[in-house]
């Protein structure tokens, strides 16, 4: 397959796919509202991150991809050897889609219990225990870093990675205080819910 014929493609993926998280993070019940994050700095850096990422960083990463935008705008290098460059791509595009799924599946999973990080849970929030969340305690912070990770892989982008360092840095620091909010808000069931999943970024399959 040509070159730019798969660029082409592989940059309709990426928009025809932020289209659809953007819908689904907007319009399923529980959609993203004005919320005040109760930790610090560290939830408002990444709810305002996370947000540019998904709804504006993504699209324009696909009309680069599609060549309509300049690739250097984010800093896109390219590899010398073909085999090697097309393996990357090819994973990263696999990753961006895994982690689209993982957002997608988590989201709906939550329903009206969504909330941004570092959100308290309201009064008529309950704790989710089914969809991924059987297999790990916090599956949406997951999907955004694979989101980004795909398409940082994909594009070649030195910005992209150094911004995927940055936002798992601030995911390992949130999430002990967002899981002190779930133990405050639900004091016995998290508890339980913690035994029974006890790994909260990656799913027990990855258990050593």
């Amino acid at each position: 397959m040509d070159g730019s014929l798969l660029n082409l493609i592989e940059g309709l993926i990426i928009l025809v796919v932020s289209i659809i998280m953007g819908a689904i993070l907007i319009l399923a019940p529980g959609s993203i509202r004005l919320q005040r994050p109760e930790c610090g700095w560290v939830g408002w850096i990444f709810n305002i991150a996370n947000l540019v990422f998904f709804f504006l960083l993504i699209p324009f990463s696909g009309f680069i991809r599609m060549g309509l935008v300049d690739a250097s705008l984010l800093c896109c290098f390219s590899i010398p050897n073909a085999a090697l460059a097309v393996a990357l791509e090819f994973t990263g595009l696999l990753i961006f889609l895994a982690g689209a799924f993982l957002l997608l599946w988590s989201r709906l999973s939550l329903r009206r219990s969504f909330r941004l990080g570092g959100v308290k849970p309201a009064s008529s929030d309950y704790l989710t225990m089914h969809g991924p969340y059987v297999h790990m305690r916090h599956p949406m912070y997951l999907s955004a870093l694979l989101v980004l990770l795909g398409v940082a892989m994909l594009l070649g982008s030195a910005i992209l990675v150094v911004t995927f360092f940055i936002m798992t840095y601030l995911v390992l620091v949130l999430i002990p205080r967002e899981e002190e909010q779930l133990d405050q808000a639900y004091p016995v069931a998290y508890a339980e819910y913690c035994r029974r999943v006890p790994r909260s970024l990656f799913p027990r399959l990855f258990s050593p």
